[in-house]
């Protein structure tokens, strides 16, 4: 499964994942703006509770807090999680795209979001051309 606040890295990502052979179940765009609807933890849960899915790729990016939320529920998930975090080397404080992405009052940062990820034992993508072999590694 795929859920992801970027709708254009979500199909670099299910290019990249249909290229080698990986199918999706399905798939969430969150979106990126303040206030949605679905977020993270609502789609991870249906994943979890999905026995189509196998793995996960979790797409975020700069600003807000919900990536870090995410990263505590997926503690829980018996399902590997790719993950990537977009607007890595944005300056703070600078608007990337939509409302959504921007860092303020130092909360947000790619950085802490990373960090979170991996604290919960996700493969963290660099770039995203990486997301598809890393979730290949996580299924082998």
């Amino acid at each position: 499964g795929v859920v992801s606040r970027s709708g254009t890295l979500t199909y670099e990502a299910v290019d990249q994942l249909s290229r080698l052979g990986i199918g999706q179940s399905s798939f969430f765009s969150i979106a990126g703006a303040p206030v949605i609807g679905t977020n993270f933890i609502d789609a991870l849960t249906l994943f979890q509770a999905d026995p189509q899915t196998k793995a996960v790729v979790m797409i975020g990016e700069i600003g807000g807090t919900d990536e870090q939320k995410a990263a505590e529920y997926i503690k829980t998930m018996s399902k590997p999680v790719t993950g990537f975090i977009a607007g890595q080397t944005a300056p703070p404080g600078k608007r990337m795209g939509h409302a959504g992405a921007i860092i303020s009052g130092g909360e947000g940062t790619a950085a802490e979001k990373i960090e979170a990820l991996k604290a919960a034992n996700v493969k963290v993508a660099r770039h995203p051309e990486e997301i598809a072999d890393l979730v290949a590694q996580n299924l082998s």
